[in-house]
């Protein structure tokens, strides 16, 4: 077995590989996202494993994260997983999966993949707290919670609260990204400028004295998916209804993607569940290094 890092000349043949190795992932769509996107600040490093001329496996990390760890079906229990962990060890600290902030593919292992779980375990990893996905359902138009109608009386009544509801626009990207980062998070500005970037540009804000406090993007991570996330409103303007104001629109945005109203990481349920009708979807787990 050869580990060499991988090329991008050869996504067509990794994208092959993880579609029959992730079934319940749209990896084709993301593929290149997750193999070679960015990672923010994180140093990232994408490895293949060859048995002859064949690609067996395909490893991508950030930092001590692995992002995407895949074997082909028919080369497993042959030690090509064990090789590839052992080939990305760094002293940034114990390898943890799958819930790299900024660009993952999913907020851990899918909970459905069997074959994964037990060779974690082999290898000492543990699991930690599960986490779940939800959806807005019914984006194709199904989902009377979900409509233009709505967005726009939500737009008014934060209107009427002394607020302006509106798409980011390009004069707005530069302060709004020192917002997300100041307020929140950095790794979340990382998001949003994918957001703003990409074909939608599905960033939605609120301003109150021209001034940005609250926000919500859809579509930057896992871009191409229609995931909703990040989203967030400074506590002082929390109650006015902004985040289904911001919600909305942005969910709007993503409709007639294969995985639109997919909100990862985000609570609480009960707001969803009433703004947009959300549904519980799937289940993962992060893994870790004892």
């Amino acid at each position: 077995m050869r580990i060499a890092p991988l090329a991008e000349d050869a996504l067509a043949e990794a994208i092959r590989l993880l579609a029959s190795s992730l079934p319940h992932d749209r990896i084709e769509v993301v593929a290149a996202e997750k193999l070679f996107g960015s990672n923010g600040a994180r140093a990232g490093h994408t490895l293949g494993a060859w048995e002859g001329d064949q690609l067996v496996g395909v490893i991508a990390t950030a930092g001590r994260w692995v992002k995407l760890l895949a074997v082909a079906p028919d080369a497993r229990r042959r030690g090509v997983a064990s090789a590839l962990l052992d080939e990305v060890r760094t002293p940034a600290g114990k390898l943890r999966l799958f819930d790299h902030p900024g660009n993952y593919l999913s907020p851990g292992v899918d909970v459905r993949y069997a074959a994964a779980r037990a060779f974690l375990e082999q290898r000492g990893f543990r699991a930690l707290a599960q986490v779940e996905n939800i959806r807005a359902p019914g984006l194709d138009g199904a989902n009377p919670l979900v409509s233009d109608e709505r967005a726009r009386a939500a737009a008014d009544r934060a209107r009427s609260g002394g607020y302006q509801v509106r798409r980011a626009a390009a004069a707005d990207r530069e302060r709004l990204l020192r917002f997300v980062e100041a307020a929140f998070a950095p790794v979340w500005a990382h998001e949003v400028a994918r957001s703003l970037d990409g074909p939608r540009s599905a960033v939605h804000v609120a301003f109150h004295d021209e001034e940005p406090v609250a926000f919500a993007a859809a579509d930057g991570n896992n871009r191409g998916l229609g995931w909703f996330g990040p989203a967030g409103t400074l506590p002082a303007h929390r109650g006015k209804g902004l985040g289904e104001a911001l919600l909305l629109p942005c969910l709007l945005d993503v409709r007639g993607l294969p995985d639109a109203g997919v909100i990862a990481w985000i609570g609480p349920k009960p707001f969803y569940a009433k703004a947009c009708g959300a549904v519980d979807d799937r289940r993962f787990a992060a893994w870790e290094e004892p």
